[in-house]
């Protein structure tokens, strides 16, 4: 797309019609006061016959917001400044919303140059390449030309081709989303809806959703630079008829996209950056006009890092909006005001940046993990693999490819090469069930539980360790995002196993030797007992002890891997357990299943005790329980090998 800027009456619309041979005031009040007053569309035919669009805007400052409305979907400028004028207060201001808005190509048409001496041109000259040292258009060509007399058109019209043919194309990907620039209705066809989309594309019979309304639609038919055509893409000049939507429901400022691709917000992060022209102070919290896409409206300057902004400053901030829109993360932003100094005795452009997040959550000041992020998403803003690998960092938990992709603005197949190469990479981890983890919210959450499992061995100096479920419920984590911390620590030597348990690296409980003295008698005593041992209360009993002791002496052999705890009451030896565990599979060995019966039979010991066993088998998978029967359970299945007959019956 190119697009016409400058100051009011310096040509844009004539020199416009004289690049396509359309007169793009089409309002009666435009043809009536000879002044454009609202965006202008044509096609244009380049040297090579392809087709661009231009988009002709309007100098006057009564109607800068049509300006920033038609300049945020262009490409390639043409500053237009006539030689009679020279460098007037539109030309610097649409020259300071065109560097705002990141454009990066252009050329300058100095017009009207059959009304001036030699010497004034040179004069204004100098002036146009004063004004633009330092701008994206330094090292533009200035092309003199007269829309009258045909003076320097063709030298223009090579260097307009020039500047077109080094503009990078459009990347057609992501979910497709179009800013509404006009609306109206046809007879027989109904709402027609245009506008330059900022991403994806579209085709006849897609399902489109107006935001921030969330009316639905579906594309009949559309255009593109007044032909039909079967798609319309991001950059191209397009017109979608919308037969369901009711025309009067529809305005400049929304945003037409695909269901679900973006929900309407009323706060959004960016880095705003004032002119250097500003003079005075822009205060937290002050009301401003802001321009994103084709919207305009109020909204209120939340600063993030300080109380106040002076010129040239740059700081984060978050817009709090009077009006919900549809933003995304990249669109440019540029805010007005009556700041003193700002010119012209009523609102002008001060500054603008560019949408970093919308949280649509009010966000407090000096907060360094806020600036953190914003900055992180800055520099990750323009690179997909970055912005998907930032996405991630910031989730708390594994997400899912549908959410990763909404998240990044892009269809779920397109993310498919970027989370294989960052895996590639070694940045990211894929979950069991195919959700995805950055490796720093692994070694986040690997801080988080080293730091817990100190907290927990200076609380508990007689304990040997924690539980893993245990230390998982006490962070709060998500069980693959925890599972995969706990072996990050485990690789790298920060975190042992100890039993059943988890402690850090070179742990040592520190017990007196009267504890050490009565968990050997109760170890002894249980490994004597082997399938029938006594419960807790029989066994203080017996040992003459209190039974919170035999708990805490219990406990602490448990972390050690030396006792399992069937119930709340009773306890057995591991080596009864692991004796158990072969009598099962004698049994296995024999049929399919075993019933309660044969395995209490097998033991010698009563339901008392042979039940319990069985359900920590069950637990512990080792066994799986069908009515009254066992089946053999992972453990056991990868035990038996071979050796368990599928029918059943001894080999």
């Amino acid at each position: 797309m190119l697009g016409t800027a400058g100051h009011v009456d310096h040509g844009k619309t004539a020199l416009v019609k004289l690049l396509t041979g359309c007169n793009t005031d089409t309002l009666a009040e435009e043809q009536q006061r000879g002044l454009t007053i609202d965006l202008g569309f044509a096609p244009c035919r380049m040297a090579d016959q392809r087709v661009v669009g231009v988009v002709d805007v309007p100098g006057h400052v009564d109607f800068i917001r049509n300006m920033v409305a038609g300049a945020h979907g262009i490409d390639v400028v043409i500053l237009v400044v006539a030689a009679d004028d020279g460098v007037m207060p539109q030309t610097r201001e649409h020259l300071a919303i065109l560097r705002l808005m990141g454009r990066r190509h252009g050329l300058v048409a100095l017009t009207k140059v059959d009304l001036v001496e030699p010497a004034r041109r040179e004069a204004v000259l100098a002036d146009v390449r004063g004004l633009l040292a330092g701008t994206f258009l330094e090292a533009a060509p200035i092309c003199p030309l007269s829309t009258v007399t045909g003076e320097g058109f063709e030298a223009f019209f090579e260097a307009l081709n020039q500047a077109v043919g080094a503009c990078e194309d459009r990347p057609c990907g992501g979910l497709f989303r179009s800013w509404v620039a006009d609306v109206f209705t046809i007879r027989g066809f109904g709402t027609v809806v245009t506008g330059i989309p900022s991403s994806g594309a579209v085709e006849v019979g897609d399902p489109l959703r107006l935001v921030p309304t969330s009316e639905s639609a579906r594309v009949r038919r559309l255009e593109v630079y007044g032909e039909d055509a079967a798609v319309g893409r991001a950059g191209e000049c397009v017109a979608l008829n919308l037969p369901e939507l009711d025309h009067a429901s529809v305005r400049r400022g929304m945003v037409l996209y695909e269901p679900e691709g973006v929900a309407p917000v009323s706060m959004v992060e960016g880095e705003l950056e004032l002119l250097d022209s500003v003079e005075g102070t822009l205060k937290d919290y002050v009301e401003v006009h802001v321009h994103l896409g084709t919207a305009s409206g109020l909204a209120r300057v939340a600063m993030l890092e300080h109380a106040s902004m002076a010129a040239g400053q740059r700081q984060m901030i978050q817009l709090r909006l009077a009006e919900p829109l549809g933003i995304v993360p990249g669109d440019r932003f540029v805010i007005r005001s009556s700041l003193a100094g700002a010119g012209q005795g009523g609102l002008a452009t001060i500054g603008g940046g560019r949408v970093l997040g919308a949280s649509n959550a009010r966000l407090r000041r000096q907060r360094p993990w806020t600036l953190a992020a914003l900055a992180a998403r800055r520099t990750a803003l323009d690179d997909p693999l970055a912005w998907c690998e930032t996405m991630l960092r910031e989730s708390h938990g594994p997400v899912g490819v549908r959410a990763l992709a909404r998240s990044c603005f892009v269809h779920e197949p397109e993310l498919a090469p970027v989370l294989a190469k960052l895996r590639d990479q070694g940045r990211l981890v894929e979950t069991s069930d195919h959700r995805w983890l950055h490796r720093d919210s692994v070694e986040r959450m690997a801080a988080r539980a080293i730091e817990a499992l100190r907290a927990f061995h200076a609380a508990q100096p007689g304990r040997l360790g924690v539980e893993r479920e245990e230390l998982r419920s006490s962070l709060a984590a998500d069980a693959e995002l925890f599972e995969w911390a706990v072996s990050v620590l485990i690789e790298t030597g920060r975190v042992e196993t100890q039993g059943t348990v988890l402690c850090a690296s070179g742990w040592r409980p520190r017990v007196s030797g009267a504890v050490d003295r009565l968990a050997e008698q109760v170890e002894a005593t249980l490994q004597q007992a082997g399938w029938a041992p006594p419960t807790l209360d029989e066994l203080a009993l017996a040992l003459r002890e209190p039974v919170a002791r035999i708990e805490g002496v219990v406990g602490l052999l448990g972390e050690r891997g030396v006792l399992v705890r069937l119930d709340a009451r009773l306890v057995m030896h591991r080596d009864a357990i692991e004796a158990a565990r072969q009598v099962a599979l004698r049994l296995f060995g024999r049929a399919r299943s075993f019933t309660t019966m044969a395995f209490r039979d097998a033991l010698g010991v009563s339901r008392k005790y042979a039940v319990p066993v069985l359900d920590y088998f069950d637990r512990t998978r080792f066994t799986v329980r069908a009515g009254h029967d066992r089946t053999p359970g992972v453990e056991a299945r990868s035990r038996l090998g071979g050796n368990h007959l599928a029918g059943g019956g001894a080999p």
